[in-house]
């Protein structure tokens, strides 16, 4: 009962950060990958063959017959089911809101950050993680935000971690002399083993209502007539603009896969904001 205690409560709205995080395939191809990371691509075959029945030695002859369309379709695979395991993408945008009180209404403070380099939005993010569980430490008794969002217990967090730790050796290099590296507090709690105690709203939950079917965000938002400017594409498609727009269009790129996330954003604050008003 205690996540939707949280949900219900009108005034938990101000105590919720709601974040969502959009990464796009490391390498837009398997040759690329192949190429620039041989270790990976020899897990992504075997990932293919375990998981998805697609053996890759057959691109390369090693066994079964090959065809015109074995390429294409290994291919396909790739980009439609690697791009949701951390170990083959890089995060490209994070926005983040917090809602607050102001003469009646609720105001949004809302951010983004995106780049094309991964370690700028990562260290940006998590400066901002520290600083709110600085600030938390001090308060008495300690407060510290809720993290809310869609699907952000099995996709956003962990891809935040692990992409964390892809980069801790160029984390320890910006380092002061006297300063030692730290991980957000916040972002630890997230790892307890009770959900009530992790301080994480995940509307993929909320909307299940003790029921146990996923539903896409794209799809409450369409139901509940929830305002956007654009749709939220899956993140295959996402991924594939990003590579096939990056060269020539590094601005329109980037500012896609912003506003991709930005939407999702919005869509959860919107959400919560209708649930809130039960």
């Amino acid at each position: 009962m205690e996540l939707f205690e949280a949900v219900f409560n009108a005034n938990g709205i101000y105590d919720l950060m709601f974040f969502n995080i959009k990464a796009v395939l490391e390498y837009p191809n398997l040759k690329d990958l192949e190429t620039n990371n041989p270790a990976l691509y020899k897990r992504w075959k075997y990932l293919s063959k375990s998981k998805y029945g697609f053996d890759m030695d057959v691109i390369h002859g090693v066994a079964g017959t090959l065809t015109d369309e074995t390429p294409q379709y290994a291919q396909k695979t790739y980009e439609e089911k690697a791009v949701f395991y951390p170990e083959f993408t890089r995060i490209v945008a994070i926005t983040y809101a917090t809602l607050y009180p102001e003469k009646g209404e609720t105001k949004r403070y809302f951010q983004k950050i995106v780049s094309e380099d991964e370690f700028f939005v990562i260290n940006n993010f998590i400066e901002v993680l520290l600083q709110l569980s600085r600030n938390g430490a001090k308060s008495s008794p300690p407060y510290f935000p809720t993290f809310c969002g869609h699907n952000i217990i099995n996709y956003d967090i962990p891809l935040l971690i692990k992409r964390f730790l892809k980069h801790i050796d160029e984390f320890k290099k910006i380092l002061k002399p006297e300063e030692t590296l730290k991980f957000p507090f916040i972002l630890k709690r997230c790892l307890v083993a009770k959900p009530w105690e992790s301080k994480v709203i995940d509307t993929v939950n909320v909307w299940k209502f003790n029921g146990n079917d996923y539903t896409p965000l794209m799809l409450i938002a369409d139901f509940l007539g929830l305002k956007k400017t654009v749709d939220l594409d899956a993140l295959p498609d996402v991924s594939k603009y990003y590579w096939n727009n990056v060269s020539e269009k590094p601005k329109e790129a980037l500012e896609y896969v912003s506003l991709q996330s930005a939407t999702q954003t919005n869509f959860v604050i919107q959400l919560m904001l209708k649930l809130r008003e039960l």
